[in-house]
Protein backbone atom coordinates (compact mmCIF):
# COMPACT_ATOMS: atom_id res chain seq x y z
CA UNK A 1 0.00 0.00 0.00
CA UNK A 2 1.45 3.50 -0.83
CA UNK A 3 2.86 5.52 2.09
CA UNK A 4 1.63 9.16 2.06
CA UNK A 5 3.55 11.89 4.16
CA UNK A 6 1.43 14.85 4.47
CA UNK A 7 3.79 17.64 5.99
CA UNK A 8 2.16 20.02 7.84
CA UNK A 9 -0.95 19.15 10.28
CA UNK A 10 -2.93 22.87 9.58
CA UNK A 11 -6.69 23.13 8.08
CA UNK A 12 -4.96 22.10 4.24
CA UNK A 13 -2.60 19.44 5.79
CA UNK A 14 -5.02 17.22 7.78
CA UNK A 15 -8.48 17.94 4.94
CA UNK A 16 -6.08 15.98 2.85
CA UNK A 17 -4.90 13.22 5.26
CA UNK A 18 -8.87 12.91 5.63
CA UNK A 19 -9.50 12.55 1.94
CA UNK A 20 -6.87 10.14 1.23
CA UNK A 21 -7.77 7.59 3.42
CA UNK A 22 -11.46 7.94 3.00
CA UNK A 23 -10.76 6.85 -0.44
CA UNK A 24 -8.34 3.80 1.31
CA UNK A 25 -5.66 5.20 -1.17
CA UNK A 26 -3.07 4.55 1.28
CA UNK A 27 -1.32 4.77 4.88
CA UNK A 28 -1.18 8.32 5.50
CA UNK A 29 1.37 9.93 8.22
CA UNK A 30 1.28 14.00 8.68
CA UNK A 31 4.51 15.05 10.24
CA UNK A 32 3.66 18.59 11.93
CA UNK A 33 6.40 20.50 13.65
CA UNK A 34 4.66 21.66 16.67
CA UNK A 35 3.42 20.16 20.23
CA UNK A 36 -0.35 20.07 18.80
CA UNK A 37 -2.40 21.71 15.89
CA UNK A 38 -3.42 25.35 15.41
CA UNK A 39 -0.13 26.86 16.44
CA UNK A 40 -0.14 28.94 13.14
CA UNK A 41 -2.35 30.00 10.60
CA UNK A 42 -5.07 27.56 10.96
CA UNK A 43 -5.58 28.76 14.45
CA UNK A 44 -4.62 32.60 14.34
CA UNK A 45 -7.88 33.90 12.19
CA UNK A 46 -11.09 35.26 12.28
CA UNK A 47 -12.94 31.97 11.54
CA UNK A 48 -14.24 33.55 8.17
CA UNK A 49 -16.51 31.18 6.15
CA UNK A 50 -16.58 33.40 3.46
CA UNK A 51 -18.88 33.26 0.89
CA UNK A 52 -16.73 33.92 -2.44
CA UNK A 53 -17.40 37.52 -2.92
CA UNK A 54 -13.96 38.56 -2.81
CA UNK A 55 -12.58 36.51 -5.47
CA UNK A 56 -11.63 36.69 -8.67
CA UNK A 57 -13.35 35.00 -11.31
CA UNK A 58 -10.81 32.27 -13.32
CA UNK A 59 -8.87 31.53 -10.40
CA UNK A 60 -8.73 28.10 -8.78
CA UNK A 61 -9.39 29.29 -5.91
CA UNK A 62 -12.42 30.90 -6.75
CA UNK A 63 -13.61 28.22 -8.09
CA UNK A 64 -13.61 26.01 -4.76
CA UNK A 65 -14.06 28.75 -2.94
CA UNK A 66 -18.14 28.73 -3.10
CA UNK A 67 -18.62 24.77 -3.06
CA UNK A 68 -16.11 24.85 0.16
CA UNK A 69 -18.12 27.19 1.75
CA UNK A 70 -20.91 24.87 1.44
CA UNK A 71 -19.10 22.10 2.39
CA UNK A 72 -17.59 23.06 5.60
CA UNK A 73 -21.03 24.90 6.39
CA UNK A 74 -22.43 21.12 5.87
CA UNK A 75 -19.76 19.89 8.03
CA UNK A 76 -19.61 22.33 11.01
CA UNK A 77 -23.55 21.42 11.38
CA UNK A 78 -22.98 17.47 10.87
CA UNK A 79 -20.33 17.53 13.38
CA UNK A 80 -21.71 20.19 16.01
CA UNK A 81 -19.16 22.53 15.47
CA UNK A 82 -19.66 26.15 16.94
CA UNK A 83 -20.40 28.23 13.88
CA UNK A 84 -22.90 31.18 13.03
CA UNK A 85 -24.56 32.14 9.45
CA UNK A 86 -24.42 35.74 9.88
CA UNK A 87 -23.85 36.94 6.76
CA UNK A 88 -21.28 39.09 5.46
CA UNK A 89 -21.87 43.21 4.49
CA UNK A 90 -19.62 45.06 2.61
CA UNK A 91 -20.13 48.75 3.26
CA UNK A 92 -20.07 51.57 0.65
CA UNK A 93 -19.39 55.00 1.97
CA UNK A 94 -19.51 56.94 -0.93
CA UNK A 95 -20.10 56.57 -4.58
CA UNK A 96 -16.14 55.27 -5.50
CA UNK A 97 -16.76 52.40 -2.83
CA UNK A 98 -20.29 52.00 -4.18
CA UNK A 99 -18.80 51.25 -7.66
CA UNK A 100 -16.39 48.22 -6.13
CA UNK A 101 -19.56 46.76 -4.40
CA UNK A 102 -21.15 46.62 -7.81
CA UNK A 103 -18.52 45.13 -9.07
CA UNK A 104 -17.74 42.40 -6.06
CA UNK A 105 -21.63 41.81 -7.05
CA UNK A 106 -20.84 40.84 -10.63
CA UNK A 107 -17.78 38.66 -9.95
CA UNK A 108 -19.98 36.88 -7.06
CA UNK A 109 -22.52 36.37 -9.68
CA UNK A 110 -20.26 35.12 -12.24
CA UNK A 111 -18.98 32.53 -9.61
CA UNK A 112 -22.30 31.53 -8.86
CA UNK A 113 -22.52 33.18 -5.21
CA UNK A 114 -25.83 32.40 -3.71
CA UNK A 115 -28.29 35.11 -2.65
CA UNK A 116 -26.19 38.48 -3.58
CA UNK A 117 -27.97 41.49 -3.07
CA UNK A 118 -27.19 45.36 -2.92
CA UNK A 119 -29.31 46.27 0.01
CA UNK A 120 -30.33 50.65 1.04
CA UNK A 121 -29.36 52.30 4.13
CA UNK A 122 -32.18 51.59 5.76
CA UNK A 123 -32.20 47.49 5.75
CA UNK A 124 -28.44 47.84 6.68
CA UNK A 125 -29.38 50.15 9.30
CA UNK A 126 -31.98 47.44 10.64
CA UNK A 127 -29.35 44.59 10.61
CA UNK A 128 -26.70 46.86 11.71
CA UNK A 129 -27.37 49.95 14.07
CA UNK A 130 -24.61 50.92 14.33
CA UNK A 131 -23.03 50.64 11.27
CA UNK A 132 -21.80 53.40 8.53
CA UNK A 133 -22.83 53.21 4.99
CA UNK A 134 -24.74 54.14 2.36
CA UNK A 135 -25.79 51.02 1.09
CA UNK A 136 -23.73 47.41 1.55
CA UNK A 137 -23.42 44.13 -0.30
CA UNK A 138 -25.46 41.42 1.38
CA UNK A 139 -23.99 37.79 1.04
CA UNK A 140 -26.09 36.01 3.66
CA UNK A 141 -23.20 32.74 2.97
CA UNK A 142 -20.97 34.13 5.20
CA UNK A 143 -20.33 32.27 8.36
CA UNK A 144 -18.11 32.27 11.41
CA UNK A 145 -16.64 29.25 13.03
CA UNK A 146 -14.57 28.63 15.71
CA UNK A 147 -11.70 27.40 13.31
CA UNK A 148 -9.57 25.72 16.26
CA UNK A 149 -12.69 23.52 16.86
CA UNK A 150 -12.71 22.63 13.38
CA UNK A 151 -9.35 21.64 12.63
CA UNK A 152 -9.59 19.65 15.88
CA UNK A 153 -12.54 17.69 14.54
CA UNK A 154 -11.69 17.19 10.92
CA UNK A 155 -7.77 15.74 12.62
CA UNK A 156 -9.73 13.37 15.13
CA UNK A 157 -11.80 12.11 12.07
CA UNK A 158 -8.41 11.68 9.88
CA UNK A 159 -7.37 9.37 12.91
CA UNK A 160 -10.34 7.49 12.87
CA UNK A 161 -9.78 6.66 9.62
CA UNK A 162 -6.59 5.61 10.35
CA UNK A 163 -4.08 9.03 9.56
CA UNK A 164 -1.05 8.78 11.95
CA UNK A 165 0.16 11.98 13.41
CA UNK A 166 3.91 12.64 14.54
CA UNK A 167 4.07 16.18 16.38
CA UNK A 168 7.34 17.73 17.26
CA UNK A 169 8.48 15.96 13.82
CA UNK A 170 9.87 19.09 11.93
CA UNK A 171 11.45 18.40 8.48
CA UNK A 172 15.31 19.12 8.45
CA UNK A 173 16.09 17.53 5.16
CA UNK A 174 14.59 15.19 2.06
CA UNK A 175 16.84 13.29 -0.08
CA UNK A 176 16.07 12.14 -3.42
CA UNK A 177 14.36 8.93 -3.33
CA UNK A 178 11.97 10.64 -0.68
CA UNK A 179 13.75 9.69 2.70
CA UNK A 180 12.67 12.25 5.10
CA UNK A 181 15.34 13.79 8.20
CA UNK A 182 13.40 14.73 11.11
CA UNK A 183 16.28 15.85 13.77
CA UNK A 184 17.25 12.09 14.32
CA UNK A 185 14.25 10.00 12.86
CA UNK A 186 14.39 9.41 9.17
CA UNK A 187 11.14 8.55 7.69
CA UNK A 188 10.83 6.90 4.08
CA UNK A 189 7.16 7.93 1.96
CA UNK A 190 6.36 6.81 -1.42
CA UNK A 191 4.99 10.30 -1.60
CA UNK A 192 5.07 13.26 0.01
CA UNK A 193 2.49 16.16 0.39
CA UNK A 194 3.55 19.53 1.19
CA UNK A 195 1.05 21.68 3.30
CA UNK A 196 3.85 23.51 5.48
CA UNK A 197 1.97 26.70 5.08
CA UNK A 198 4.98 29.39 6.49
CA UNK A 199 7.52 26.90 5.44
CA UNK A 200 5.92 25.34 1.80
CA UNK A 201 8.72 26.98 0.00
CA UNK A 202 11.32 25.89 1.92
CA UNK A 203 10.04 22.41 1.84
CA UNK A 204 9.90 23.00 -1.78
CA UNK A 205 13.28 23.93 -2.33
CA UNK A 206 14.47 21.04 -0.25
CA UNK A 207 12.89 18.87 -3.42
CA UNK A 208 14.04 21.43 -5.94
CA UNK A 209 10.96 23.04 -6.57
CA UNK A 210 9.63 25.96 -6.76
CA UNK A 211 12.84 27.82 -6.75
CA UNK A 212 11.47 31.13 -8.33
CA UNK A 213 9.07 31.56 -5.63
CA UNK A 214 9.58 33.03 -2.04
CA UNK A 215 6.84 33.47 0.92
CA UNK A 216 7.50 37.10 2.51
CA UNK A 217 5.34 37.10 5.44
CA UNK A 218 2.86 39.56 6.18
CA UNK A 219 1.40 40.56 10.04
CA UNK A 220 -2.00 40.91 10.86
CA UNK A 221 -2.88 42.31 13.99
CA UNK A 222 -6.37 41.94 15.30
CA UNK A 223 -8.17 44.12 18.54
CA UNK A 224 -11.24 43.74 20.53
CA UNK A 225 -13.89 46.23 20.26
CA UNK A 226 -16.80 46.87 22.27
CA UNK A 227 -18.95 47.69 18.95
CA UNK A 228 -22.54 45.54 19.09
CA UNK A 229 -22.82 43.89 15.46
CA UNK A 230 -24.69 41.34 14.50
CA UNK A 231 -22.77 39.92 11.73
CA UNK A 232 -19.27 41.08 9.64
CA UNK A 233 -18.93 44.43 8.42
CA UNK A 234 -16.14 44.88 5.98
CA UNK A 235 -14.75 48.06 4.25
CA UNK A 236 -14.22 47.59 0.01
CA UNK A 237 -11.10 45.99 -0.73
CA UNK A 238 -8.30 46.89 -2.57
CA UNK A 239 -8.23 44.65 -5.42
CA UNK A 240 -5.08 44.92 -6.22
CA UNK A 241 -3.52 43.65 -3.42
CA UNK A 242 -4.46 39.50 -2.19
CA UNK A 243 -5.75 41.27 1.14
CA UNK A 244 -9.23 42.45 2.48
CA UNK A 245 -8.32 45.30 4.83
CA UNK A 246 -9.28 46.27 8.41
CA UNK A 247 -12.86 44.64 8.81
CA UNK A 248 -15.19 43.53 11.93
CA UNK A 249 -16.11 40.27 13.02
CA UNK A 250 -18.29 38.95 15.63
CA UNK A 251 -16.53 35.56 16.85
CA UNK A 252 -18.35 32.85 18.05
CA UNK A 253 -17.98 33.55 21.62
CA UNK A 254 -19.56 36.80 20.95
CA UNK A 255 -16.64 39.22 21.16
CA UNK A 256 -16.18 41.65 18.40
CA UNK A 257 -12.70 41.74 16.33
CA UNK A 258 -11.04 44.36 14.13
CA UNK A 259 -8.25 43.59 11.78
CA UNK A 260 -6.54 42.29 10.17
CA UNK A 261 -3.33 45.02 9.46
CA UNK A 262 -1.21 43.53 6.49
CA UNK A 263 2.65 44.58 7.26
CA UNK A 264 5.99 43.30 6.94
CA UNK A 265 6.72 40.63 9.52
CA UNK A 266 10.14 40.39 10.97
CA UNK A 267 9.90 36.82 10.45
CA UNK A 268 7.64 33.83 9.64
CA UNK A 269 6.75 33.74 13.25
CA UNK A 270 7.06 36.76 14.55
CA UNK A 271 3.93 36.68 16.77
CA UNK A 272 5.55 38.38 20.08
CA UNK A 273 7.84 41.04 17.91
CA UNK A 274 10.91 39.44 18.56
CA UNK A 275 12.75 39.81 14.88
CA UNK A 276 14.57 36.85 13.27
CA UNK A 277 17.51 38.74 11.89
CA UNK A 278 18.13 35.78 9.75
CA UNK A 279 14.73 34.89 8.03
CA UNK A 280 15.14 38.95 7.29
CA UNK A 281 18.30 38.35 5.53
CA UNK A 282 17.39 35.72 3.75
CA UNK A 283 13.80 37.50 2.02
CA UNK A 284 14.99 41.00 2.30
CA UNK A 285 17.85 40.19 0.14
CA UNK A 286 16.10 38.34 -2.20
CA UNK A 287 14.96 39.21 -5.91
CA UNK A 288 12.00 38.41 -5.28
CA UNK A 289 11.63 41.00 -2.47
CA UNK A 290 13.92 43.85 -4.03
CA UNK A 291 12.00 43.25 -7.64
CA UNK A 292 8.42 43.44 -5.35
CA UNK A 293 9.72 46.68 -3.86
CA UNK A 294 9.92 48.67 -6.85
CA UNK A 295 6.34 48.94 -7.65
CA UNK A 296 4.74 52.16 -6.05
CA UNK A 297 1.83 50.09 -5.44
CA UNK A 298 2.97 47.99 -3.02
CA UNK A 299 4.54 50.68 -0.79
CA UNK A 300 1.54 52.55 -0.80
CA UNK A 301 0.02 49.25 1.16
CA UNK A 302 2.90 48.83 3.48
CA UNK A 303 2.91 52.81 4.95
CA UNK A 304 -0.68 52.16 5.33
CA UNK A 305 -0.80 49.27 7.19
CA UNK A 306 2.31 50.45 9.28
CA UNK A 307 0.68 53.29 10.21
CA UNK A 308 -2.05 51.17 11.54
CA UNK A 309 0.39 49.04 13.13
CA UNK A 310 2.55 51.39 14.85
CA UNK A 311 -0.08 54.07 15.93
CA UNK A 312 -3.27 53.28 17.58
CA UNK A 313 -5.08 56.92 16.55
CA UNK A 314 -4.44 55.90 12.71
CA UNK A 315 -5.82 52.17 13.61
CA UNK A 316 -8.86 53.55 15.51
CA UNK A 317 -9.39 55.75 12.63
CA UNK A 318 -9.59 53.10 10.30
CA UNK A 319 -12.36 50.88 12.00
CA UNK A 320 -14.24 54.03 13.37
CA UNK A 321 -14.83 54.80 9.65
CA UNK A 322 -16.86 51.17 9.63
CA UNK A 323 -19.10 52.26 12.57
CA UNK A 324 -21.15 54.92 13.86
CA UNK A 325 -20.12 54.29 17.60
CA UNK A 326 -17.81 57.50 19.16
CA UNK A 327 -14.93 55.27 20.01
CA UNK A 328 -11.82 56.19 22.11
CA UNK A 329 -8.13 54.58 21.71
CA UNK A 330 -8.33 52.75 25.54
CA UNK A 331 -11.55 50.94 24.13
CA UNK A 332 -9.12 48.85 21.17
CA UNK A 333 -7.50 45.55 23.07
CA UNK A 334 -4.99 43.80 21.80
CA UNK A 335 -6.64 40.54 20.64
CA UNK A 336 -4.28 38.15 18.50
CA UNK A 337 -2.23 38.21 15.67
CA UNK A 338 -1.59 35.98 12.76
CA UNK A 339 1.14 35.48 9.67
CA UNK A 340 0.22 35.42 6.27
CA UNK A 341 2.28 33.08 3.89
CA UNK A 342 2.50 35.17 1.18
CA UNK A 343 4.13 34.06 -1.91
CA UNK A 344 6.04 36.12 -4.14
CA UNK A 345 7.55 35.09 -7.29
CA UNK A 346 10.93 36.21 -8.01
CA UNK A 347 9.53 39.05 -10.72
CA UNK A 348 8.34 40.83 -7.64
CA UNK A 349 4.30 39.85 -7.89
CA UNK A 350 2.33 38.93 -4.97
CA UNK A 351 0.43 35.68 -5.97
CA UNK A 352 -2.98 35.86 -5.93
CA UNK A 353 -4.18 32.44 -6.34
CA UNK A 354 -2.93 29.15 -5.30
CA UNK A 355 0.11 28.02 -6.56
CA UNK A 356 0.78 23.66 -6.85
CA UNK A 357 3.74 22.08 -8.23
CA UNK A 358 4.69 18.56 -8.34
CA UNK A 359 7.15 16.13 -9.41
CA UNK A 360 6.74 12.47 -9.92
CA UNK A 361 6.53 11.58 -6.10
CA UNK A 362 6.00 15.17 -4.21
CA UNK A 363 2.72 17.59 -4.67
CA UNK A 364 3.34 21.28 -3.12
CA UNK A 365 0.42 23.09 -1.77
CA UNK A 366 2.01 27.26 -2.15
CA UNK A 367 0.25 30.12 -1.51
CA UNK A 368 -2.30 28.58 0.32
CA UNK A 369 -3.55 31.68 1.80
CA UNK A 370 -6.92 33.06 3.09
CA UNK A 371 -9.39 31.36 1.98
CA UNK A 372 -7.72 28.31 2.77
CA UNK A 373 -10.09 27.49 5.53
CA UNK A 374 -13.10 28.47 3.60
CA UNK A 375 -11.55 25.78 0.76
CA UNK A 376 -10.08 23.23 2.47
CA UNK A 377 -12.62 20.69 2.22
CA UNK A 378 -13.39 21.23 -1.43
CA UNK A 379 -9.66 21.77 -2.06
CA UNK A 380 -8.70 18.01 -0.66
CA UNK A 381 -11.28 16.66 -2.82
CA UNK A 382 -9.60 18.77 -5.71
CA UNK A 383 -6.53 17.62 -4.62
CA UNK A 384 -7.41 14.02 -4.43
CA UNK A 385 -9.70 13.49 -7.52
CA UNK A 386 -7.39 15.46 -9.64
CA UNK A 387 -3.76 15.14 -8.66
CA UNK A 388 -3.31 11.59 -6.61
CA UNK A 389 -6.37 9.02 -8.12
CA UNK A 390 -4.76 9.67 -11.76
CA UNK A 391 -1.44 8.65 -10.92
CA UNK A 392 -2.74 5.37 -9.88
Amino acid sequence: MKKYIIIGGGIIGSSIAREIRKRDLGDVVVLEKEPDLGYHASGRNSGVIHSGINQTPGLLKAKICVKGNRMLRDYCRENGIPMSECGTLVIGRDDEEIRILDKLMYMGKELEVPGLKIIDKTELREREPFSNGLVALLSPTGAIVDSKALLKTIAKEAESLGVKYQFGAEVREISDNGAIKTGEETINADFIVNCAGLHADKIAHMMGVGLDYLIIPFKGNYVKVPVPINSMLYQPPDLRFPFLGVHLTKKIDGSVVAGPTATLSFGRENYDGKIEWKELADYFGSMNFIRMALYKEFWENVVKNAKFSISKKAFLEEIQSLTSLNLKKEDLEPAFCGIRAQMVHKNGKMLKDVLIDETENSLHILNAVSPGLTCSLAFAEYIVNDRLVPRG
